[in-house]
């Protein structure tokens, strides 16, 4: 006789750091909480939870009765607590240290919260590499849990994975439970007996010993996400699902991770690529790549040969996203470089207040989010991307300012911060940072640091594979009204021609860029980005030059390019002598424009981009000293 088929049921839930207070109380009110009630009345099914430190911190302050219940449930063994980087960083790009970090941090959360050691982990957006082992029992990990597409890019099949397997880098060993992508389809979105049907033929698959099928998956899923509040707890999906599972239970039965491994041996060793989901290796894939991995999906979806194309199509690389969108590279980069000042200071100081405070703002730095974009908007959120700098600028600042040798100073470095081979210029002052780029001799970032906030935090318009689909949706069409359906399937119009407002820029969006442009183009081909572009300045490197001293220090930025008129190349010499105060937050940017020869007739045009966020906020406006604007809010034009 076979035995019983065990389900691991495992929920993850995760807010953004700096996501609106309204936004994760409607995820905790439509979410977490009602799951967690509903759960509470089924003692018998055990399942684990893994919740971001971000959101531990919220609901402990905001609201004690869940910590309190989802204790009493922890300690009649209902729930197991997964660990994972306290800040829900990807722990494959930080470095190992910040790993470490971010682990202990977890675990001692959960050790002091819930009385239990948690003995597996949840990784972020199931991004994996293969060093990863060594971090993890480094860690004192026992399990992590990944996608079963892992497995299947190295040629398993679904009937190969009812189980768990081990893998190691150097010697430290970890187990490995693959996620069952259909569970993952099926739950919450299909019929509950669809869902039992499924498990019941894993049950009758050939093949002696234990059976072991795995759901680990976003928690939103269960009420945040479009219909499912109500297909879970109006529609009662969650106690239907639950009441079938008992109902079942001479061949099926739930437990935990902790349990499996405690009672079931591992199928074997494995060792698996660089991977994550489906999805998020398909969206990290640049345009044309992702469109002929489209095209590819769709000849082996309509063969019929393939019953799941997608995981014979392997998709891109995480960190590919630090390539595609330069803005996710520049915060990387800003990140490990920040993250290097905060150890070297520990190395010098020891592990004071001023580092336990820069440390843990760098970790919230490091949360996932805002460093790339697939369904939600991601690294497209300028608050999430506000959020990343915010810390960043507040842990450089404790540290800078802690090793400073007075309280006016204006420090100067060249260093190649966002790694492309091309040095950077660094001015920091008490009160500001500014960097600027010899490529296209842009100001990069522009930071005031009391109140921490980055200035300049915008982005680069693109094209992006969704965008040719917005012309076939109705005006506000959607998915019909309370029907769920899995998230990954649903694109809407949320605004009537909204395609109107693509437009796509051919040069990376950034301060003091310079144009020379025609004398008949206006303003809105300049804003659409359709104008011609007359010099070679955007693109060209700048040599970095400096003069004077004291408070007639100068920073020089030079460029000998050429403009092109009507066909004729005119050569042109252009500077910017650069002044920042080393007391007060003010810069100061005075031009030379010196062409060799007569006839440079055009517009010449100095671009900057700032970010303050809210555009139509009452508390920020343009003001022009000669003349009265209409509209000031920063969401106009003119």
């Amino acid at each position: 006789m076979n035995h019983k088929v065990t389900f691991v049921f495992s929920l993850h839930n995760h807010q953004p750091v700096g996501n609106f207070d309204h936004v994760i109380e409607e995820a905790y009110r439509k979410a977490y909480n009602p799951l967690l009630e509903v759960m509470e009345g089924y003692p018998d099914i055990p399942f684990g939870l893994h919740s971001s430190g971000i959101l531990w911190d919220w609901l402990s302050e905001k609201h004690p009765e869940y910590m309190e219940l989802l204790k009493r449930m922890v300690r009649r063994n209902q729930v197991e607590i997964l660990s994972g980087g306290y800040y829900e960083p990807i722990l494959s790009v930080i470095p190992e240290r910040d790993r470490q970090g971010q682990l202990s941090m977890m675990k001692k959360f959960v050790d002091g919260t819930f009385g239990r050691s948690p003995r597996g982990c949840w990784l972020t957006e199931r991004i994996w590499e293969p060093h990863l082992p060594e971090t993890l029992a480094g860690a004192g990990l026992e399990y992590v849990v990944v996608d079963d597409s892992h497995f299947k890019s190295t040629g398993f099949s679904s009937n190969e994975m009812r189980g768990y397997f081990l893998t190691e880098e150097n010697g430290a060993y970890i187990r490995v439970f693959p996620i069952d992508r259909k569970l993952r389809y099926l739950i919450p979105f299909a019929d509950p007996e669809e869902t039992i049907r499924h498990l019941r033929n894993i049950f009758e698959e050939e093949g002696a010993g234990r059976k072991v099928a795995v759901l680990a998956d976003d928690g939103e899923k269960f009420g945040l996400w479009t219909g499912t509040h109500s297909l879970c707890y109006e529609r009662n999906w969650l106690r239907r699902f639950c009441d079938l599972l008992g109902n079942n239970n001479e061949w099926l039965e739930v437990s935990t991770f902790s349990r499996v491994i405690d009672e079931v041996s591992p199928i074997g060793i494995v060792y698996l690529p660089t991977a994550s989901y489906g999805e998020m290796m398909e969206w990290a894939l640049p345009l044309r790549a992702q469109e002929r991995y489209q095209a590819v999906n769709d000849i082996l979806e309509s063969d019929g040969c393939v019953e799941e194309p997608s995981e014979m199509v392997r998709g891109g690389f995480w960190r590919n996203f630090l390539v595609k969108y330069e803005e996710s590279n520049w915060m990387h980069k800003r990140m490990m470089h920040v993250s290097s000042l905060v150890e070297n200071y520990r190395n010098e100081h020891g592990k004071d207040d001023i580092y336990t405070a820069a440390r843990n703002d760098l970790y919230q730095a490091q949360c996932n989010c805002a460093y790339w974009h697939g369904l939600f908007g991601g690294l497209y959120l300028p608050h999430l991307r506000s959020a990343v700098f915010t810390h960043l600028i507040m842990a450089e600042r404790a540290v800078e300012h802690a090793q400073a040798a007075s309280d006016t100073y204006l420090d100067s470095l060249e260093a190649d911060i966002d790694g492309d081979g091309v040095t950077e210029l660094i001015l920091s002052s008490p009160v500001m940072k500014a960097i600027f780029k010899r490529r296209g001799g842009t100001l990069r970032e522009l930071d005031i640091l009391v109140p921490p906030f980055n200035l300049t935090d915008t982005l680069t318009r693109r094209k992006e594979l969704y965008h040719h689909k917005l012309e076939h949706l109705e005006d506000g069409s959607g998915i019909q009204t309370g029907k769920p359906m899995s998230i990954h399937n649903v694109l809407t119009s949320k605004e009537k021609d909204l395609e109107r407002y693509l437009s796509y820029d051919f040069h990376p969006r950034s301060s003091l860029l310079d144009h020379f442009i025609g004398s008949d183009e206006g303003l809105e081909s300049f804003a659409r980005a359709s104008y011609s572009e007359l010099g070679d300045f955007l693109h060209g490197d700048y040599d970095i030059g400096e003069t004077g001293r004291g408070k007639q220090r100068r920073f020089v930025l030079e460029r000998k390019g050429t403009v092109s008129i009507s066909g004729r190349p005119v050569p042109v010499t252009l500077a910017k002598h650069i002044h920042m105060s080393p007391s007060s937050p003010a810069l100061e940017v005075k031009y030379t424009i010196e062409p060799e020869e007569d006839g440079l007739e055009c517009i010449f045009a100095v671009e900057s981009v700032f970010s303050l966020l809210a555009g139509d906020a009452p508390d920020r406006f343009f003001r022009f000293n000669d003349r009265e604007l209409r509209h000031a809010n920063l969401a106009s034009s003119g």
